[in-house]
């Protein structure tokens, strides 16, 4: 028993130090705990954001990139009606990162694809290529293409050759040799027919530049059929790429407009590469798709995927986001346009000597073409036949020849118009001023009139079109002086049209010392005066020319570009910058002269009125007869309404068409077509 001392004694816990020591390995182990949950947050963010495979690299047993194309940018008219579009497509593409190691494997698995094709119904859908040689080993000789030296094939060749350091003089012999050397094509081990099918392939793969960053595409728009096939065959190095495939809308409606895509040619190769494109891929080739092509073009993206040992993804992320193209919103009106091309068929049908022809139609208060048709035509969606395409290359009417932008015609009678008014504002005549016909006029070479009109003034001298009324003008004025008025309106000037369209010639001197033609004489300026002699001038020039004149002297530059927006979601990126290009000052005296007379070109002519007498409103115009050497003589007919504030300008020209009325019946029914909307605004584009 223990005695006490007299103090208390204090009992301590028998652990007080470990106690003691708690709280501070709590904390601790508390705060290791919670740096691990950071780093663990950290990691799972990376994960999620990089993709497994960038941590988790022994579960990695292979890894494959694939190109995503960038979807294309749509076509609207300018009511929003969408003109070309796309379509979902898989091509077939052989892709370096994925193919096997050695030449004997690769050469196997590329014959397994042209067999796979073969087998699927897929071989037409091959790409176009750009290969040299015909025959097979060793009776080999170059392609017909390879001798000229303009074509595309001898530019790859030439390239080809520079970078593998081969002479331009090599024979064909020589070239296949090289290739059969290179890449393992022993005749031991391939018939003649697989060997010029593996120099081919390669050859494309070098033309391309084929590599670790570049694919090559073997064939366009394949079915699903290879597809599956394919990836039951499980053959090495190819792979389908999702692509998308134009569909036009309206098919044979506004091809020589919205144009084509197709592969990269040699003219343009240069160009496409700077900008950062690969050789295969397809570019605008015509019409708005190669025009507006910065805006239409997508940016391919580059996909990468990871796979375990049995085959699974555990990863895939891109390494370049796919970007897709704008979308562009032209002015045309579509139905506008389907009336103008069937009426300027149905036109050129019912004349029995006329074959083609051209029509233009543009609002006279900012430029906007609403409807360009050229006849022969033909269809975009056949235009992958070769069959198709052949027989518009060897028609003798040139249906590809766009005759409302490059055809260029002698304005005939449309050009009295512009005489007139540099008669007028030059004071030589006044609207009471007579010039007396007698068929024939006295001087130079006793050119000749189809009427015999006696005393005319300027209204009836328009109306009935007298041509000794205006090689009076003619020889009065000298054509400078109305040429000073012509090209300021419209002819022979730049038109500021986005697609090539020809600047014509503009008779005179200036013309014919360019030309080297015989010196110009003051006898040359009664047949300019009256639209012949060495005038030339597109539809859509005769169209700005007249929409200048009946607004009051502004040209504004024709368009066909209304907006770009961006895909899907609309917002507007760009827009059409509306300005005049020229201002010519003339009186509104004069300018009433021209329209009223205008006016009785139509209202007092059986020949023309009886097309117009179901328009809902008022219209004035010009017929045209222009003699073409050995040839009937072609029509003409350039209007506008209505006739107060004119809102359209319609200019057709039927080659051979003998009477300018038969091309003012087409103009008729372009203009009942846009009247008859019963919204003016919406063919306007407002």
């Amino acid at each position: 028993m223990r005695r006490s001392n007299g103090s208390r004694s204090v009992k301590r816990p028998k652990n007080a130090e470990q106690k003691k020591k708690f709280p501070i390995r709590y904390i601790a182990i508390t705060a290791a705990f919670a740096v691990l949950c950071v780093i663990f947050l950290v990691v799972l963010a990376i994960y999620q954001i990089k993709g497994a495979g960038s941590y988790i690299k022994t579960d990695i047993a292979e890894t494959k990139t694939f190109v995503v194309a960038g979807i294309r940018g749509e076509i609207y008219d300018t009511n929003g009606k969408k003109l070309v579009g796309n379509s979902p497509a898989y091509d077939m593409i052989y892709e370096y990162g994925s193919m096997p190691n050695t030449y004997a494997e690769i050469n196997a698995s590329l014959l397994d694809t042209i067999d796979a094709l073969e087998r699927t119904g897929n071989s037409d859908k091959l790409c176009e290529d750009y290969f040299v040689i015909d025959g097979f080993f060793p009776n080999v000789t170059y392609c017909k293409e390879f001798n000229d030296y303009n074509s595309d094939h001898y530019y790859y060749f030439k390239k080809i050759c520079e970078n593998r350091e081969l002479d331009l003089d090599i024979s064909a012999k020589d070239l296949a040799e090289y290739f059969i050397n290179r890449y393992k094509l022993s005749d031991e081990l391939y018939s003649p027919e697989e060997i010029r099918q593996l120099m081919r392939l390669w050859y494309e793969m070098e033309r391309v530049g084929f590599g670790a960053y570049q694919t090559y595409t073997i064939a366009n728009d394949v079915s699903m059929e290879l597809v599956t096939y394919v990836a039951e065959k499980r053959t090495e190095g190819v792979t389908f790429k999702n692509v998308t495939q134009r569909v036009y809308y309206f098919p044979g409606v506004a091809s020589h407009i919205l144009g084509r895509v197709g592969k990269i040619t040699a003219e343009t190769a240069e160009h496409y590469t700077d900008l950062g494109y690969s050789l295969d891929s397809l570019v605008g080739t015509s019409g708005c798709e190669e025009v507006f092509e910065k805006w239409l073009h997508g940016q391919d993206g580059i996909k990468v995927i990871n796979y375990d040992k049995d085959g699974n993804i555990i990863n895939e992320y891109y390494e370049v986001e796919p970007m897709s193209g704008n979308d562009l919103w032209l002015t045309i009106d579509i139905d506008l346009q389907i009336a103008a091309e069937q009426a300027l068929a149905e036109g050129i049908d019912e004349i029995e000597s006329a074959e083609a022809g051209a029509l233009t139609a543009i609002d006279p208060n900012s430029g906007k073409t609403l409807a360009i048709a050229s006849y022969p035509t033909y269809d975009l969606t056949q235009m992958s036949d070769q069959q198709y395409y052949d027989s518009l290359l060897e028609s003798e009417n040139t249906p590809l020849f766009n005759r409302a932008l490059q055809g260029v015609y002698a304005p005939g009678s449309t050009y009295k118009i512009g005489v007139a008014l540099a008669a007028l504002e030059n004071e030589e005549i006044d609207a009471s001023t007579e010039i007396f016909c007698n068929q024939v006029f006295d001087g130079y070479h006793r050119p000749t009139c189809l009427g015999k009109h006696e005393n005319i003034d300027i209204f009836e001298a328009i109306q009935e079109s007298c041509n000794i009324f205006f090689y009076t003008l003619g020889d009065m004025l000298g054509i400078d002086k109305v040429t000073e008025y012509t090209e300021r309106l419209g002819l022979g000037s730049d038109t500021g049209f986005e697609l090539y369209d020809a600047k014509g010639s503009v008779a005179g001197a200036e013309y014919r010392k360019e030309t080297g033609g015989a010196e110009w004489s003051a006898g040359d300026n009664l047949p300019a005066a009256i639209g012949q002699s060495d005038h030339g001038y597109t539809p859509l020039q005769l169209s700005v020319y007249m929409a200048s004149m009946v607004n009051g002297g502004t040209r504004y530059g024709a368009h066909i570009l209304d907006s770009v927006k961006t895909f899907y979601t609309g917002e507007t990126v760009h827009t059409y910058d509306l300005k005049p290009f020229d201002e010519i000052a003339f009186s509104d005296e004069t300018l009433e002269i021209l329209k009223d007379s205008m006016g009785r070109v139509i209202y007092e002519n059986a020949e023309v009125y009886r097309y117009f007498d179901g328009l809902s409103v008022k219209a004035g115009g010009k017929t045209g007869t222009a003699e073409v050497a050995g040839q009937t003589d072609n029509a003409l007919f350039s209007g506008f309404a209505p006739f107060d504030e004119p809102e359209i300008v319609v200019s057709c020209i039927i080659e051979e068409g003998e009477h300018g009325y038969n091309a003012a019946k087409v103009v008729a029914r372009v203009m009942e077509a846009y009247f008859d909307k019963g919204s003016q605004s919406t063919a306007k584009g407002d």
